[in-house]
């Protein structure tokens, strides 16, 4: 016998979990399935530790369950129905701030973090990549999106500190497995889709249903008012999702390459050692100074001048905020001295490697260009050949390396980038990352370029399965000092 999904809300069960590391006595415990792991598996270490209640979408694991004091409920769609309890718990807080989520393969770190720089760190929120950050608090993230428990008690949190605005990334992952479900969001922005995660998403088609459910899903389905949407359209996957628009929500798209667009890029002039940014929108023309250069940079500008301008922020602040950016962390950042021009980029896919490295070829014309970087292990096997062939493309130099191999063997990452390469003569192996940096600053002369992919913002490698601290940045400040 079952008890009904009501159950939980109607005698205010406040402890809840999907892991049994978090169970205390008389919990609630979730036994999700996921893609690696059945938390079904689990149920007995959860009922030894204390939990006096099971949610399954297994009739047969709570079955198995002989304990009459244990309370069963069955859930066919227990990922959401944990969502929703999730934000139960921690009374909705979702309903009391102004949340944006950006989604897209690339830029949604430097899009939320200009937007929190335009918008005030004092009063704005930011989950992501590289860190969870509002008010004086800033801590390191593990996933993108964190798990919908630690979501809400995040945004509690927020609440509790008058956070009126959070700019939150929303992964793939996340939004498959309904994460983000009963999250009130105001907002969405759609950057980019270029292939990644096919390890756990098979195909463009999957990967695309995954992030197009932000919109036609959660934010769809939000309780939130003037509902609205930006979307870059020069992007084709940003024009299926315009093909595909929900009543509830107002759409606004972006271009750099569309006069048609709501707010687009007409002109962009060097100045000095800034560009200028010629923006068309709502009948309207501004110039935008940034100090940063690329047209992926210039496109997260213009997404966040848009986010911006919609939400009524005084277009002088505006302006003025974005002028004084200079990027996110590990995001094209420049770390050499005056003597090197060295980059640290967390272009980890051969679409973000290619944008770069155009960029870099764009803005350093005569130098030669050096790029170190590697592809991760238990992750998406199809890229790695495309990274290999970009990289050699568009660089002088290449030093193959370590990036967070997992479980996999090295060398087999290795050969799998180098199987793109057609085994040019331009390619250096230096599996151990460290000397791999090490020797590109060392040998480069003081007109050349280099890039070190693929890790970014990151502070570990793994290998072996074993996480050790780990930083592209001090690696490359130790070698500077020398």
């Amino acid at each position: 016998m079952y008890r009904s999904q009501k159950f939980l809300k109607n005698n205010s069960i406040s402890q809840i979990s999907n892991s049994t590391e978090k169970i205390k006595n008389g919990s609630a415990f979730f036994a999700i399935l996921g893609a690696n792991v059945d938390g079904n598996n689990f149920i007995p270490e959860a009922i030894k530790k204390g939990a006096r209640i099971i949610i399954s979408s297994k009739k047969s694991s709570l079955r198995e369950v002989k304990n009459n004091k244990i309370i069963k409920i069955y859930s066919k769609n227990i990922r959401s129905f944990y969502s929703e309890e999730c934000s139960r718990i921690f009374e909705h807080p979702s309903k009391k701030i102004s949340i944006c989520g950006i989604t897209g393969t690339n830029g949604k770190s430097s899009v939320a973090a200009l937007l929190s720089h335009i918008w005030g760190l004092e009063s704005t929120g930011v989950i992501g990549t590289i860190n969870i950050q509002y008010g004086n608090k800033k801590e390191k993230s593990k996933l993108t999106t964190p798990d919908c428990y630690e979501i809400n008690k995040i945004l509690k949190k927020m609440k509790e500190k008058r956070i009126r605005n959070l700019f939150m990334e929303t992964s793939s992952h996340a939004l498959e497995q309904e994460r983000v479900h009963g999250i009130q969001f105001e907002s969405a922005i759609f950057t980019n889709l270029t292939q990644d995660h096919f390890d756990f998403h098979k195909n463009m088609n999957n990967y695309f249903k995954a992030k197009k459910k932000l919109f036609s899903q959660y934010l769809n389905k939000s309780k939130k008012k003037n509902k609205f949407a930006i979307i870059n359209i020069d992007d084709r996957y940003g024009l299926k999702i315009l093909k595909e628009k929900k009543k509830s929500i107002k759409y606004y798209t972006y271009s750099m390459k569309n006069p048609s667009a709501d707010f687009y890029i007409q002109k962009v002039n060097k100045v000095k050692k800034k560009y200028e940014l010629n923006i068309v929108y709502m009948k309207k023309t501004c110039k935008v100074l940034t100090p940063m250069f690329g047209n992926f940079n210039f496109e997260n500008i213009l997404a966040a001048f848009a986010y911006s301008i919609i939400k009524k922020k005084p277009l002088k602040i505006i302006i003025n905020k974005i002028g004084s950016f200079k990027g996110a962390k590990g995001r094209l950042e420049p770390v050499g001295k005056k003597q090197k021009v060295i980059f640290i980029d967390y272009a980890h896919t051969h679409d973000a490697l290619e944008k770069t490295l155009k960029s870099i070829k764009i803005e350093y014309p005569n130098k030669k260009i050096i790029t170190v970087f590697g592809c991760g292990g238990d992750r998406d096997i199809k890229k790695r050949a495309k990274m290999g062939e970009v990289g050699v493309k568009y660089s002088d130099k290449v030093y193959l390396t370590n990036d967070n191999p997992r479980t996999e063997d090295p060398k087999k990452i290795i050969n799998d980038i180098v199987s793109g390469t057609k085994n040019s003569k331009k390619i250096k192996i230096i599996l151990n990352r460290e000397e791999a940096i090490k020797k590109a600053i060392v040998t480069a002369d003081k007109k050349d370029v280099i890039l070190i992919a693929g890790k970014g913002h990151e502070n570990y490698q793994e290998i072996n399965g074993v996480r050790e601290a780990y930083s592209d940045h001090k690696v490359v400040s130790e070698i500077l000092k020398r």
